[in-house]
């Protein structure tokens, strides 16, 4: 499933908007397997996890283990909601 429409689901899901910085996202991704630019929210979610994963093995060498990359991102996906939680109230 991609991520738009993960966003979308995410909306009723939780019954509020998107916020808009995130629908006017306009990232690329440049596919190396099918050479072609791609828009961020046009991946499937698979596809952006493997992206975010390959991308902190090179910037992050430390996060040798998936597990430590798993709890890393889920406490920032918790600090994203709890700014958000502020910025829509």
């Amino acid at each position: 499933m991609k991520l738009r429409d993960l966003l979308q689901i995410q909306k009723i899901v939780e019954d509020r908007a998107i916020p808009y910085d995130v629908l006017k996202f306009d990232g690329k991704y440049h596919s190396q397997s099918k050479d072609e630019v791609i828009e961020i929210l046009d991946l499937h979610l698979t596809h952006a996890i493997r992206i975010l994963n390959n991308y902190l093995e090179g910037v992050y060498p430390r996060y040798s283990d998936r597990q430590e990359i798993n709890d890393s991102l889920r406490g920032i996906r918790d600090r994203v909601e709890d700014i958000s939680e502020v910025v829509n109230k």
